[in-house]
């Protein structure tokens, strides 16, 4: 493949490395992002780069290049498919460009000898490929990176940004991890504060959860606020609300969920798998496999609840404190250093016998040995 030089510019030979194999003949038959795509792809390496391959099956995920052989080249303004208005095509992630690169990050599902199983591949069947390169979430992931355009003209992008971060933190899209983001953002909005602006140094806004459950990693990931820079609050209250608040005058807005009114989301096969997987304990393999999907399916249905589905509203909270900062005092019986306010008659808590822990249940009291006291 030699990719023809333009004026004065050098002329720069690419190898075809291998082929795609998919399900997808002709354009328009794939998803306009792979990502959403659930399709499995094979992507096939000729024979002399499959030394290239050497431990690529220890890869999770790995970044896709290659030629849209049968794009545009001659194309600088698009309209991509969900905006109205024109774009430059570098600015876009359209298929038409003058130099026609596909790029994609994609699930490794399998590799078999020169064959590599994906998923998340949007590339049409016969796509020469051009470069494979492992995908790292702690090089290659930008958590605020925003199209600003697409934001501006899909509202629903912002959901769909935040959920996408929420399922790497949480480690799997359901319901209420869902539920955690679409509050957010509405308590967020009401409140007339940016993304931007939450979590600041100063714990100048506050996340008040109160529940443990996924809601609560929903509400981390899209606000910022985590317990461990202070600004989120944990009430062991065991409802699916949350209430985001300004120190500088202690307002805030409030946005509960009734799980009741969410349940017409959920299919009947998806409750039963709840109730025998995570209720129960029992069922196989296949059944969590099954909930998975279905769970993921949910979730993103959860962003898409109207806003008249929750209890929403503007509420004064009393004042809470900054985080203090305590000197360290040790133990005499451990010899451990704790925080001075966990040192009783020179014992930290646990050599003491009794101190507490938040658990599934909420907030437990434990004895020396872990133990919960009843």
């Amino acid at each position: 493949m030699v990719v023809t030089p333009h004026k004065k510019v050098m002329t720069v030979q690419l190898r075809q490395v291998g082929v795609i194999r998919s399900p997808y003949k002709n354009s328009g038959e794939a998803q306009h992002q792979g990502r959403f795509s659930k399709e499995t792809v094979e992507i096939e390496i000729f024979p002399e780069y499959e030394d290239g391959l050497k431990d690529i099956e220890t890869c999770t995920h790995l970044i896709v290049l290659y030629w849209l052989d049968r794009a545009n080249r001659d194309a600088l303004l698009v309209v991509p498919p969900h905006d109205s208005r024109e774009h430059g095509v570098f600015a876009t992630r359209s298929p038409h460009s003058p130099n026609p690169i596909g790029f994609a990050v994609v699930e490794l599902l399998e590799r078999d000898g020169r064959v590599l199983k994906v998923k998340g591949l949007d590339a049409l069947d016969g796509t020469p490929v051009v470069d494979i390169k492992p995908y790292s979430s702690t090089i290659d992931s930008v958590g605020n990176a925003k199209i600003g355009w697409f934001e501006e003209a899909n509202p629903q992008s912002k959901l769909t940004r935040l959920l996408l971060r929420a399922k790497e933190f949480h480690g799997h899209i359901c319901p209420f991890v869902a539920l955690g983001v679409r509050m957010s953002v509405i308590a967020m909005e009401k409140l007339g504060v940016e993304e931007d602006a939450m979590a600041s140094v100063g714990e100048d806004i506050l996340a008040i959860v109160e529940c443990n459950n996924c809601l609560t990693d929903g509400v981390q990931v899209a606000t910022g606020c985590t317990l461990g820079n202070n600004s989120l609050i944990y009430l062991d209250l065991g409802k699916n609300a949350l209430t985001i608040v300004r120190r500088k005058d202690w307002k805030g807005v409030r946005v509960y969920v009734n799980a009741e009114n969410v349940r017409k989301y959920f299919s009947k096969e998806a409750l039963e798998l709840f109730n025998k997987v995570i209720v129960r304990r029992e069922g196989s393999e296949e059944d969590a496999k099954r909930l998975s999907e279905f769970w993921e399916e949910t979730g993103w249905k959860m962003l898409e609840i109207p806003e008249e589905e929750f209890k929403v509203e503007f509420v004064e909270v009393q004042p809470i404190e900054r985080a203090p900062i305590f000197e360290n005092k040790r133990c005499e019986k451990c010899g451990e250093l704790a925080m001075a306010t966990r040192v009783k008659d020179g014992l930290c808590l646990r050599c003491a016998g009794s101190y507490y822990a938040v658990v599934g249940r909420g907030i437990v009291k434990f004895d020396g040995e872990m133990r919960e006291v009843v």
